[in-house]
Order: structure tokens, then sequence, then C-alpha cells
């Protein structure tokens, strides 16, 4: 590993070399392009029937991408892109999250994406709303984005927001794939490394916060961020390349136990890494094969602040794989077989004990109770079989393609052996324990006298997904229109649905101006987190009672069934329909002082959509004969949404400059935000004042947009530059979100008519500006390689990310973060 210090010395050294470069004799770099070079857009928006389509090319995504390398963030430069309001917050958990962000495309909520890497379907179909490491049967590390690459390794990126082909499916928001670089033709090699920490971070406390916190706050978060990695392209013969690469980003933050044990200092981890090997040959005739393999594990720590011996690990991340055959000739054709495995299992002991602290054993905290262990190890894994072909052709009218994309899905979710939480301590020391029970049971010391089971399952779904699409471009004159018709039949849901796809473009009298109307349905993917529910186990409350033998009290294996702590069941069971979306679409397009113009309009509504039926209440029987009762959830169809949109675009290369101008304004809704919710919990008749009028909350909440992911008013600008004979590059991303107000409730409370109301009025959430500063500057060119300083500002202004937050716990926010790094390059 390469030390702070040594960053740090490389960071200074890299500036007395470019402050010293006009007095050294340094040799250029024979017949090599430094990578990076030339001027490069933004981002490309597609136009005509691809009106709906942008594109990030690799020389952007070195430049663009911020320090934490999560080209995710890329997006951000683009209009129809979504991220959570309440990004910015400096939590201790958020600090040490390395995953990618969540995005909304299009007015889909995060879930509803398609993810694909180097043409691999990465998208989770298991449950990912979950964010608490500590609960006894649910995991924390699942994304929607199955697996994901650093963006050292990233070759481009492609968003399809609208007016989205017939070859791609299985999403209701929008698509995002994402490409790994290809192996070069040449041999090159790279090292990189980049580095933050508190000390170059400022932070940020909004004023609710600070009001409520008064004078006392706490301390500032602790940590050490890395991020380093390695590359090399080497061909092996004539026209076989074959590229290897590895990248590592680590954070390392420091917790504080809870007051009962001490406030003592523990550090925690999160650990992300990238293994990538990519072969390509050309075979002759227009024939490529490409075979390539991505490991991408994650894991984090997790230790509640309240206990002791309770380390989680949370995994992520997985494989891809794929062998690829792809032709160019009178018919263009490819096939691929794909591979990929999403791990999302955590590690953890599989007991948890509340201990009495009088007890010579129990006694590490100032509480009557002492807690130690963790809830159990869960496996969870997702593999994704894949088989996916396509055709074109050029025929008389235009072009002619199809495609077939099989994927076998195994997804399984498992506890492999009892695990529990012992409760309710006797002490005494004439205790004496029948067997050895561990921290359950210490003669002398203490018996625990109840425990909650959490029963060993084993709970697995497998399902078939299949689709089928042809489409047909045509050319009539000044008309280009593309019509397809797009099958997907998954056996989960056993539904037979048929997606229409037509775009239409017209180019007009005016010189380089189209006009691009579309209409198109999207289906949504079956959801197997209610199937895996639906095969948990009932989970048991166990007592047991001493038996008294020569003035003993003997603890002995002789438990009891209490009760059931199964309070609610799920059922993956029932006739559902698959979650669509229909779209309408206008765009207009053309060449304007030197660059292009966009106008686009996306008019969605959502229906079918994944939620949870109201419960019901079922009563089961207990093996001791006893019954008991719980709720019964399904999953259900009742979930609905609809998306206004209009984005106003301008993108322009202008010698060694190129800049994006993007502004959106949305109007989003929706009936639910998790499908783990009811639409009839996000009811509520209860009446309230709002602007002297008594409604319902049902009828105040109608009146707002959706919670997050929900922005009404963005407005981008991306400017990329090259200076100093295209030794200095910069990019400078300013993100603006108009403010808006939501109805909620203002906390006064007021009398009508003898009646006491809550008061609903308007919240503002102000403007929000963050401005990014991307630097890279080769400071050392020679026959050895390319040394280039890396300086990666993220909210340059400093300004507060979330003033409206509320949070006195862990108040603070990101102000301005600087990353600092290095690279070399062959």
């Amino acid at each position: 590993m390469i030390s702070v210090t040594y960053l740090r010395g490389a960071a200074a050294a890299s500036l007395i070399w470019a402050g010293s470069a006009s007095a050294q004799e340094v040799q250029q770099l024979p017949e090599v392009v430094a990578e990076g070079g030339g001027v490069t857009l933004p981002y490309q928006s597609g136009e005509g029937v691809e009106a709906g389509t942008s594109r990030i090319e690799r020389k952007q995504v070195v430049i663009g991408t911020p320090g934490s390398g999560d080209v995710n963030q890329l997006l951000k430069a683009l209009p129809t892109v979504q991220f959570t309001r309440n990004e910015g917050l400096a939590t201790r958990e958020d600090i040490q999250d390395l995953r990618p962000a969540d995005i909304a495309i299009s007015g889909g909520r995060f879930y509803e994406n398609l993810f694909t890497l180097d043409g691999v379907d990465v998208s989770s179909r298991m449950d990912i709303t979950q964010d608490n490491p500590f609960n006894f049967n649910e995991v924390s590390g699942a994304g929607a984005q199955g697996v994901w690459i650093d963006s050292e390794l990233v070759g481009s990126i492609t968003l399809r927001d609208s007016n989205v082909s017939a070859e791609h499916g299985r999403f209701t928001g929008g698509a995002l794939e994402i490409e790994s670089r290809a192996p070069a033709q040449v041999i090159r090699a790279s090292v990189n490394a980049s580095y933050t920490s508190d000390a170059l971070t400022s932070f940020k406390v909004s004023d609710r916060s600070r009001d409520a916190l008064g004078a006392s706050f706490p301390d500032r978060p602790q940590f050490d961020k890395w991020r380093y990695g390695a590359s090399i392209d080497m061909p092996v013969i004539d026209g076989l390349t074959t590229l290897f690469a590895y990248s590592r980003s680590q954070a390392e933050v420091t917790y504080f136990r809870g007051a009962n044990y001490g406030n003592t200092p523990f550090g925690q981890s999160s650990v992300s890494e990238n293994f990538l090997a990519k072969a390509q040959a050309e075979l002759g005739s227009g024939t490529t094969a490409t075979a390539q393999v991505t490991y991408s594990p994650y894991r984090s720590e997790a230790s509640s602040a309240n206990g002791v011996d309770n380390l989680i690990t949370s995994h992520g991340g997985g494989v891809t794989g794929r062998l690829g055959l792809s032709h160019s000739g009178k018919v263009d054709w490819s096939f691929d077989a794909t591979f990929a495995h999403s791990d999302t299992s955590r590690e953890a002991p599989e007991f948890n004990y509340s201990l009495p602290s009088s007890t010579a054993t129990g006694n590490v905290c100032a509480a009557s109770n002492c807690t130690f262990g963790g809830f159990g190890a869960l496996e969870q894994r997702q593999n994704n079989y894949g088989l996916k072909g396509r055709a074109a052709t050029q025929l008389g009218f235009g072009k002619l393609s199809a495609g077939l994309d099989y994927q076998r899905i195994d997804a399984r979710r498992q506890r492999e052996q009892d695990g529990g939480a012992f409760q309710t301590g006797v002490t005494g020391a004439n205790i004496v324990c029948a067997q050895d029970e561990g921290l359950a049971c210490v003669t002398g010391q203490y018996a625990l006298t109840r425990q909650q089971v959490y029963s060993a399952y084993d709970a697995r779904v497998e399902m078939d997904s299949l689709a089928a699409w042809v489409e047909a471009t045509a050319e009539l004159g000044d008309v280009t229109a593309r019509a397809g018709l797009r099958y997907d039949h998954e056996s989960f849901l056993k539904n037979h649905n048929l997606a229409p796809r037509l775009s239409v473009a017209w180019q007009t009298p005016l010189d380089g101006w189209s006009l691009t109307l579309g209409a198109n349905r999207y289906y949504g993917r079956s959801l197997l987190a209610y199937a895996m529910r639906a095969q948990y186990p009932v989970n048991l409350t166990l007592e047991r009672v001493a038996s008294v033998s020569g003035g003993n009290r003997v603890y002995s294996d002789n438990w009891t069934i209490r009760s059931t702590s199964a309070s609610t069941r799920y059922s993956g069971d029932g006739n559902l329909k698959t979650p669509y979306s229909d779209e309408l679409t206008a765009a207009v397009s053309g060449r304007l002082l030197g660059g292009k113009l966009s106008l686009r309009g996306i008019y969605r509504e959502g229906r079918n959509e994944f939620t949870r039926a109201p419960g019901t209440t079922e009563t089961i029987v207990l093996p001791n004969g006893a019954s008991d009762s719980y709720t019964q959830y399904i999953l259900a169809n009742d979930g609905f949404s609809s998306y206004r949109g209009a984005s106003l675009e301008y993108v322009r290369a202008f010698g060694k400059h190129s800049i994006a101008l993007n502004l959106n304004w949305s109007k989003t809704r929706s009936s639910n935000d998790d499908y783990l919710v009811d639409v009839e919990d996000t009811l509520d008749g209860t009446p309230v004042l709002f602007q002297g009028q008594i409604l319902t909350i049902d009828a105040v909440e109608a009146m707002n947009q959706r919670e997050d992911f929900a922005s009404p008013l963005l407005g981008n600008v991306t400017w990329t530059a090259q200076w100093l004979d295209d030794r200095v590059q910069t990019n400078v991303n300013f993100r603006y979100r108009h403010g808006f107000s939501r109805i909620e409730d203002s906390g006064v409370n007021q009398t009508v008519d003898g009646v006491r109301y809550d008061v609903f009025d308007y919240v503002a959430y102000p403007d929000a500006l963050d401005v990014n500063l991307n630097a890279r500057i080769d400071v050392l060119k020679s026959a050895l390689g390319t040394v280039t300083a890396d300086v990666r500002v993220a909210n340059l202004l400093d300004n507060t990310p979330a003033p409206n937050s509320t949070l006195t716990t862990q108040p603070y926010q990101f102000g301005r973060t600087v990353w600092l790094g290095v690279n070399w390059r062959f």
C-alpha cells in the first residue's frame, strides 16, 4: 500500500516539477499520444430516432469523474438524471459507503433502471431497500447496480432516458450501459493513486441542526480514503490484444463506542476492488472475438457502538464474464454468452447475548446489561446466466434488426445454522450449567433464560427470462421512421408482454434541424424480494426454568416455546401483472452557433407498479400446540406514477474547450417510493389545517411531488478545457437546483372551533449550487512515461449541501473536499 506520506510527498514534488519544467530538458514521448489528449465533449447527445440517448466517452470519464471514482456522478452533466437530495450528508456511514450513487431516470424509481456492464445485465432483483447492517434477517450490502467498476477502467457510458430501441428492455426508468475500456494495440501501462481525508475536507452544519444543538457539537468525522490501481495493455500476437487491470478504493472511518461503553474510538473500513482481464482477437473478414472477466468484490464493516464482539461484514459486488463473437458485413451479427454473479452476503457472530453487568463475564459496560455478539451470518447471492444474439442488415427500405435475449436467474438466501439472541439473565453463585453453553450460561455467575431463535433456512427462486425483438428503420426522403416490437416473458410472473416502440424523425427544411416524435412502452422485470421472504421460517421465542438440586439452580437445554417472533410474513404468490410505463416524446434539435441545441419533452405514465397489499391477520399453530397470529403481506400491482419533463440542452466544442449546458423542468408523482410499503399505508385521512382550510393529509400530499429523486428544476453547466500545450486539463461542473417548496408539518398546532389541528404549510427548500473542479497536470514527460498530478475538488464554493437537514447526532455535511493524486502512464 502507498502511504499517505508518500502521496503527499509525490503531490508536492509534482508541483515543484511543474514550476521548474521550463528549466528542465524534457524529452517528448515518441509517437505516443497521452490518454486524455484532444478536446472532447462533456457528452454527446443523440438525435433523430436516437433522441434520448447520451454518451460519455473515455476522455471525459478521465477528466470528469470525481475523486471517489464513481462514474455515476458523471451523469450529473445530463438533464434527466436525478440524485437524492440528501446527497452530501457526512454521516460516518455515508463516508464509509463506497458503492455507486443511486439514480432515478426520467421519473422512474431508483430500482427501476436497467444496468449493464459490458453488455452483461447486472441489475439486482433482490431487495435493495435495506440499509441497516444489524437487522437480524436482512442484508444491507445490496444495491440496484449489482456490480460496478472504478472510473479508471471505464471506456464509455451510455444513458438511454427515452425513445429507447426495442433491443433494450426490463426497465421502466432508464437504461445505463457502462463499457470497460478496450485493450490498446500497443504496450501501455499505468499506475495511479489518490487520497483524501478529514484534513482535506471542510465540514458544514445546517442552520436547523445548529439551532437544535446549541453550543454542544459532536466530534467531527475522522476518516482516510484511498484509491489506487494499475493496468497493462499487452498485444500478444498480431490481431490479439489483452488488458489486465486492478483498482482498489478504501475508506477507514473512526467511530466511537456509546457512553455506557466508555466512548472509546474504534475503526471500521470498506473496500471496493476491481480485477479486469480482457482479450480481443481480430479473426479476419470482419469477425471479432472477445473474452473477459470482471471480479469486483465489495465489503463493508459495521459494529454497534453499544456492544462488543459484534463486527458485521457486509458484502457486495460480484463477478461478470462474457464470451462474444461479432461480425461486420452484409449482415452484421453478434452473439454473447454472459454470466453475472452478485454476492450480498454478510458475516456476523451467530448469537447475540445480553449479559448482566454485575457478573465477571458481563462486566464490560456501565449499564445493567451488556451486549455481546451479532445476529448471524446470511448468504445472499444472485446468478444470471445469459445468451444474447442480434443481427441487422440493410434492405431496400432501410435497415432490419432482430434479436433474442435469454436469461436464467438463480437467487438464493440462506441461513446455514440456527442463530439467536439470548436475554433475561438470572444471577447467583449457586447457578450450575448442565452443559457448556458458551455465553448463554456460566456456572457460578448467570444463566440467560429467554432465547429468540433465528431458524436456519434455505430460500431459493429460479426463473427464466426470455425476450425477442424486431425493429425496422426506414429512410423515406426527409423522414426516418424506426418501428419495433419487443416481447418479454418471465417464468416468475408468467406474463407475455408486447411492447411497441416507435420513433419518427423529420429533417426539416431548416438545414441541420430535425423534429422527432416517439411513442413507446417499457415493461419492467420480476422482483424476487417477496418470494424470498415468503420462505423465511417462523422464528420462535423460547424460555427455560431451573431445576433445583442440592441448593443449586441447574439450567439445562430444556427450552420450551413461549411465542412466535414473526409478526409479519410475506408471500410471493399471486396473479401479478408486469409493471409498465407508457411514454410520449417530442424533440427538436439542430446546429446553432457552432454547437448543437436540443429541446426535448417526455411524458410518462407508470402502471401496475409493485407495492405491498394491505396485510391480513393469519393464525399459526406452534409445535407445542398453542396458536399465535401474524400479519401476512403479499406483493401487489397497486402502484402508479406519472412524469412530465422538459429539457433544453446545448453542447459545443471550440478550440481547446468544450461546453455543455442544460436545463430540466420536471414534475414527478408516485403512489409509493418503496415496494415494501402499502399504497394504503401512505393514505392518511387525518384532518389538518392548511392555509386556513381543513383538509386531510391525503389531500395535502397529493399536491406534492415525489419526496426524493425529483427536484423540479435543475441546471447543469460542464466546461472541459486544455491549456499550456495540452499539459493541463480542467473540468468544471456547475449543478444548480432551483429552490422549491413542499407542504409539510410545520410543527405548529392551532385550535379551530374547539378542535386542535396540526398546521401544514409550505416548507421552503432553498436554491442550491454545487461546483466541482478537476485538474490534471502533466508535470513530467519522458521516454519512461508521463507523470500527472491530479487535483479534484468537490463543492468548490464550500456550500451546505442539505440546508434543511435537522440531524443532530451526526449533523455534519461535506463542504469543500479535496482529492490529491498522482498518475504514471506509459
